[in-house]
């Protein structure tokens, strides 16, 4: 009988035991539950957040190193217009990957010559005077669009020969494009040094590392005021220029001209005009008397593709 007791409370401690196991066991799991619960629900968004942010970093250097490898072809196509020069710019088209939580990258699009990109050119003067027409229809553009999760999203854009960033329908130019604007009120000297990217039209959706190749294609003058006759050159007196930019980002550059103006003392509604519409914004040098105007504009041509 004895020995049938011991056994039975032996048991009954053994039973004891296994509960407490168990118990420990359940609570050691729902206290990772827990803390695995409060880093996704508290931590990884704001990691997320970073890395992306890292992303759009990244980006922002390859579009802006895009632009830079842009501007050295088409300076050397000014110095020898029969150069063929050959650049490459890669764009980090994915990010956002946090190490040891993983998750899939997100990633973005890559247009080619799909937005609203172009110039139009006119000036009165006193001998023939210039209208682009078609010339500069549509000069072209490369663009990125990211698919972001937690950080917002920013569009870079390459058009017209400047560098934009756009967020929530809101656009700044970050890099300046070749139209310069200097001198004063009685002498005024405007410069378009317009670039016109050739490719075909495309749109690409990637997460890795896509490749654009830049070709030189040619350089022209559209305007220089000078023209030959029988006796030679003569330089026009020009009386007024337009100048019209395409865009789907009419805010940025209207601050640009606004502040290009600005710094040489211009005034809106008097030194010139300054309109916008939905994709346009015409800048405009009235003729105004005892006021020279001074223009030229040149064109660079570049054909763009992308290896995919």
């Amino acid at each position: 009988m004895k020995n049938r007791g011991f056994k039975a409370i032996s048991s009954f401690y053994r039973s004891e035991s296994g509960v407490a196991v168990a118990v420990a066991a359940a609570l050691l799991l729902g206290i990772v539950v827990a803390a695995m619960t409060t880093i996704q629900l508290n931590y990884v968004p704001v990691w997320k957040e970073d890395a992306e942010y890292a992303h759009m970093s990244d980006v922002w250097q390859d579009m802006a190193r895009l632009k830079s490898n842009v501007d050295i072809l088409a300076a050397g196509l000014e110095i020898n217009p029969n150069s063929r020069l050959v650049l490459n710019s890669p764009v980090e088209m994915g990010g956002s990957d946090v190490p040891f939580i993983g998750g899939m990258k997100t990633g973005g699009t890559l247009a080619i010559n799909n937005d609203i990109s172009g110039m139009l050119i006119v000036v009165d003067d006193d001998v023939v005077g210039y209208n682009s027409n078609n010339t500069l229809f549509y000069t072209g553009s490369v663009s990125y669009r990211p698919t972001n999760i937690h950080y917002v999203d920013e569009t870079y854009c390459y058009e017209n020969g400047a560098l934009i960033v756009s967020r929530n329908d809101r656009s700044m130019m970050k890099l300046s494009p070749g139209i310069v604007i200097n001198g004063d009120t009685s002498s005024v000297n405007l410069s378009v040094r317009a670039v016109t990217l050739e490719g075909n039209r495309g749109v690409l959706a990637s997460n890795s590392i896509e490749d654009v190749r830049m070709t030189c294609e040619g350089f022209g003058t559209l305007y220089n005021g000078e023209y030959s006759n029988a006796n030679g050159t003569v330089k026009a007196n020009i009386t007024s220029v337009d100048l019209t930019i395409y865009t789907e980002n009419p805010e940025a550059w209207e601050k640009y001209f606004e502040d290009s103006t600005n710094e040489i003392n211009l005034q809106n509604g008097t030194d010139y005009n300054l309109s916008t519409g939905t994709h346009l914004v015409t800048f405009s040098l009235p003729h105004k008397n005892n006021r020279t105007i001074n223009f030229e504009a040149y064109n660079t041509m570049i054909k763009i593709e992308t290896e995919t």
